[in-house]
């Protein structure tokens, strides 16, 4: 381990582990790992205020998002309307139990939680109390950031109704507007949240009398002596370890079931729609496909990049990782972290297929030649999705500096 400069504190690199002094607090900068090129700190474009704003009307607005008709759609003189709820209960009711599962937790749940969290949080903070409760609550908020999912339904939403439109007339409701204002929101709170600015005023940074030696805590950055390894965090309670337990394990593990998932995902239909009053079964490229031809290309180039392109890369980097330390290879180390952090940010997006299906099933149930449904590839191809992201969280991308220093 290496520490280099002069200033406010030393932090640990989460990506490589380097020891280094972060500078003086300043404006509308950037702060990068003199190893890997990661991000340590950024203060550009932050705002705790328009972050609390921000959440707390995601919360208000989620209110009327679950219980006002959210989509309806006509045809042949019938109607159908659904809930944000809807989709959940749509799906079990067909028998895909673990698919609304996933929809209720990732659509419906968690983005309450997590927002409600994180507002109580910062609401606490601008009024200038610190409970002892609040650096759990922050850390489980963020932790809920990667599973709270409101932007990404936003996508499956637009996909659904492009095509939901070519076949029936379909209405917006003021639960999905008020929705969509949400999934906005959310996207406007990830790029001002200052999650170390929070952190510093849950409980300051203390100095550690030797920092070359130190365990950072994985959750909240906090620099700890060497023996709270294996305690819980005195700032947010989270278990500290030198490096995530049985990463690599764990790692190939999840990988290799998702990359044996991902042929069945991909080669069976994933859900049927009516086009043209006649069920029509597609796979994840035909979908792409139907879309193109429909003229929206704007569309298909998003949901073949998240469908297909993006599952199909993390596997490749997530591979390439764990290669990386197995082979205690030292080259390329900084393209590998960046290939890590990029995988770590875009696994979610890959959801957009079942929450397209999520949108629509709920409407469709007409007669035997206006319906939609889930169909064989939609479980496979969504738990390639989660299996991925906890593939990611369990990697420690520490681990390539490490063999690449054990190497020497």
């Amino acid at each position: 381990m290496e520490y280099s400069g002069a200033g406010a504190g030393i932090v640990g690199c989460p990506d490589c582990g380097t020891r280094q002094r972060l500078p003086a607090a300043v404006r509308s900068t950037v702060v990068r790992c003199i190893t890997c090129d990661g991000t340590l700190e950024r203060t550009q474009g932050r705002s705790l205020s328009a972050s609390l704003a921000c959440s707390l009307a995601i919360v208000l607005l989620l209110v009327p998002a679950n219980l006002s008709m959210f989509l309806r759609t006509d045809a042949l003189g019938v109607s159908r309307s659904s809930h944000l709820g809807s989709a959940a209960s749509a799906m079990l009711t067909e028998g895909w139990p673990w698919l609304a599962l996933v929809v209720f937790l990732f659509v419906v749940l968690f983005p309450i939680v997590r927002f409600g969290l994180l507002t109580a949080v910062l609401g606490l903070l601008e009024l200038g109390r610190v409970e002892p409760w609040m650096g759990r609550a922050f850390r489980w908020s963020n932790r809920l950031e990667t599973w709270a999912m409101p932007e990404v339904f936003l996508l499956g939403l637009a996909v659904a109704y492009a095509r939901l439109t070519d076949s029936i007339a379909v209405r917006v409701g003021p639960g999905a507007v008020t929705f969509i204002a949400a999934g906005v929101l959310a996207l406007v709170v990830r790029a001002t949240l200052d999650k170390a600015a929070v952190w510093a005023r849950i409980a300051p940074d203390a100095e550690v009398a030797d920092p070359a030696h130190a365990i950072e805590c994985q959750d909240c950055d906090l620099l700890l002596p060497a023996h709270h390894e294996g305690r819980g965090c005195p700032r947010c309670a989270a278990p500290v370890r030198h490096r995530k337990p049985q990463s690599i394990s764990r790692t190939i593990a999840l990988t290799s079931a998702a990359l044996l998932l991902y042929i069945p995902a991909n080669l069976y239909p994933l859900a049927t729609l009516p086009i043209n009053y006649k069920p029509t079964k597609y796979t994840v490229l035909e979908g792409v496909i139907d879309l193109a031809q429909a003229g929206l290309w704007d569309l298909a180039i998003l949901v073949f990049c998240a469908s297909f392109l993006i599952p199909f890369l993390k596997l490749v980097g997530l591979t390439w990782c764990v290669v990386s330390v197995l082979r205690r290879s030292d080259r390329h180390l900084v393209a590998k972290a960046r290939t890590y952090r990029v995988v770590e940010e875009i696994g979610r997006w890959s959801m957009v297929d079942p929450f397209v299906i999520g949108a629509f099933v709920p409407v469709m149930n007409y007669n035997a030649l206006i319906y939609g449904r889930a169909e064989a590839a939609s479980v496979p191809f969504t738990a390639v999705v989660v299996l991925t992201i906890i593939s990611a969280k369990t990697f420690d991308p520490r681990l390539m500096w490490d063999a690449a220093r054990r190497r020497v």
